[in-house]
């Protein structure tokens, strides 16, 4: 079954961004810069997998699906900005057979 059956699935605008020194004195001070934005599926998890994943790296995240052929090449050293959220990238898993779609594991920043 592929990951996204129609276009019209990626129906959530998502960025990805990036953790920049910011200019000035204080040292440490972090500014957000945006990579680029693209549509996304988000795509939730049963319960079955929410019990599976407890107590593990992959406990609370989200599975974001976007095109993979995209602006700028995604690194976990970004961050993925959703609903005035920020997530870090757990993992990225791309398409290597069909090169059409991929993706990203996220969690909450503050979790």
């Amino acid at each position: 079954m592929p990951i996204v059956n129609r276009a019209n699935e990626l129906n959530e605008r998502i960025s990805i961004v990036e953790m920049r020194p910011a200019p000035g004195p204080e040292p440490g001070e972090e500014e957000e810069t945006e990579i680029f934005s693209c549509w996304a599926k988000v795509r939730t998890m049963n319960i079955q997998d929410v019990k599976a994943d407890t107590g593990t790296e992959y406990e609370n995240t989200i599975e974001v699906v976007i095109r993979q052929q995209q602006d700028a090449t995604i690194t976990n050293q970004m961050k993925v900005r959703w609903q005035d959220q920020l997530y870090n990238i757990v993992e990225i898993n791309p398409d290597y057979a069909e090169k059409a779609y991929m993706v990203l594991v996220i969690k909450n920043k503050d979790l």
